[in-house]
């Protein structure tokens, strides 16, 4: 026999055994690659260096709060910022800022963000027309978000844009209606409706899960505009801004690039009138709001960089009103606090694992080696040189420790795709967790390794088998 024969042979002998063993090596080594793989793309999710702004503007508190809630949609936002801290931003500040959009967070649509903000989100300003290279909003560095269908809403018309997963999940399309739940409530609808005018190509971002109005649109809803005479009042006698119950915290955009909706009020509000506002015969909203009233969730900022970058965030933390946010830095101090470490403390259970594994494949060949001397003499009777048992044993546990190792592999990226839906659903965004990384593929010959040590030891045993002995003693 040759052999590979013999080798085949002898783990068909001891099928249940070989079976058991290779499971638990696949299940060290599963746990092993569920850990990397979830490691290494947390770590480029969480910790992104290409966000398209550097700086996040909004209430005081946690910053951590600030990211999580903007970003991956997480929590509730914590407040709101009055709307000078925009206009302050992208317009007396112009030094230190390349663009500045504003954002509403709060309510919803089944079950999706809406978030009000204006025009320049999608790289247009208030009529439509494609704002230059870096003026315009962009969710990582030099990409702009794009419509699969359809185009930006009008700044003071109740239009939505709504993202690309916001649209298949309903079977959305143009020029269907969408409504504001208020706080999250679906017993609890807002009576305006909004025309959906576009759809976002997908991003693999939280934006492909949320729904977009003009700013404006916000602000009418009755609703809303008492938050705002409220927020005013304690604001006036220097009282703290209570954080609303979640409902869309308004936001607006300041007199750039075209932009007119941060004007004052029109002369042709009727201010006795008993809605915030009035629809000119053009489709357009009046707002009876002024613009002293208007308060922001806050706004995405992307600096000129260097110092400007640490000039305008000192600036904005020395202010009563607002803080500034690195996201790359508030997310890698997380993760570096809160998720490295857990991941080297499970990496180092799921080693472990594989040790026992390997000691395993060590029992159960030392045992099939015990049990099978006689065989063994026979075969040097027949020929076999000690060296050439000596590898036979050694292969077989190189063997179930490469196939155990590649088992576990793709049940490690299994089971990594799994988590990668649930943090998709969680979170908004994708991972990729079917690429093999260069730390799998050495953990997996590690694993080799160990159990082709682990093999020595029976085989040295079975290389010392006494011919004359176990011959006799049969």
């Amino acid at each position: 026999m040759s052999f590979f024969q013999l080798l085949f042979k002898q783990m068909r002998q001891r099928s249940l055994s070989t079976f058991l063993t290779v499971l638990s090596v696949m299940l060290g080594v599963t746990l092993a690659v569920v850990i990397l793989v979830v490691n290494r793309e947390a770590d480029k999710l969480l910790v992104q260096s290409d966000f398209g702004y550097d700086m996040l503007v909004g209430p005081k508190g946690s910053e951590l709060t600030l990211v999580m809630n903007t970003i991956y949609g997480i929590g509730q936002a914590q407040g709101t910022i009055p709307y000078s801290v925009f206009e302050d931003l992208s317009v007396r500040q112009r030094q230190f800022v390349r663009w500045a959009v504003p954002f509403a967070l709060g309510d919803s649509y089944k079950g999706f963000r809406i978030i009000a903000t204006t025009p320049m989100f999608f790289g247009v300003d208030d009529k439509g027309q494609a704002l230059p290279e870096g003026r315009g909003f962009e969710y990582r560095l030099d990409r702009r978000l794009t419509l699969s269908q359809g185009k930006a809403f009008h700044p003071r018309k109740f239009e939505a844009v709504i993202g690309s997963e916001v649209a298949a999940k309903n079977a959305a399309k143009m020029g269907d209606e969408i409504w504001l739940e208020h706080g999250g409530n679906a017993d609890d609808v807002h009576k305006e409706r909004w025309k959906v005018v576009g759809i976002l190509a997908p991003t693999g971002t939280a934006i492909d899960r949320a729904c977009f109005i003009p700013l404006i649109t916000s602000y009418a809803i009755p609703e809303h505009e008492s938050f705002l005479e409220a927020a005013a009042k304690l604001a006036g006698s220097g009282t703290q801004t209570p954080q609303p119950k979640p409902q869309a915290s308004t936001t607006v955009q300041a007199d750039e690039i075209g932009n007119e909706i941060g004007n004052e009020i029109d002369d042709d509000i009727d201010l006795d009138a008993m809605s915030p506002y009035t629809i000119r015969p053009n489709g357009e909203i009046a707002l009876r709001t002024p613009k002293s009233k208007w308060r922001v969730s806050g706004v995405f900022v992307r600096s000129r960089g260097g110092y400007q970058f640490g000039m305008l965030s000192f600036g904005i933390r020395n202010t009563p009103t607002a803080m500034a946010a690195s996201p790359a830095g508030v997310m890698r101090e997380f993760f570096n606090t809160f998720l490295k470490n857990s991941a080297y403390a499970l990496l180092g259970l799921a080693i472990l694992v594989s040790i026992v594994a390997a000691v395993s494949i060590l029992v159960s060949i030392y045992n099939s080696v015990a049990a099978r001397r006689r065989e063994i003499a026979i075969l040097r009777a027949l020929g076999a040189t000690r060296l050439r048992i000596l590898s036979l044993i050694t292969t077989e546990a190189i063997l179930i420790g490469l196939v155990g190792g590649m088992l576990g592999l793709i049940a490690g990226h299994v089971v990594a795709a799994a988590a990668a839906y649930v943090m998709r659903n969680q979170l908004g965004e994708t991972i990729g967790v079917f690429r093999v990384g260069w730390v799998e593929i050495a953990y997996i010959a590690g694993v080799v390794l160990v159990a082709a040590l682990a093999g020595l030891i029976p085989a040295l045993k079975a290389y010392q088998v006494s011919v004359a002995e176990n011959l006799v003693e049969g």
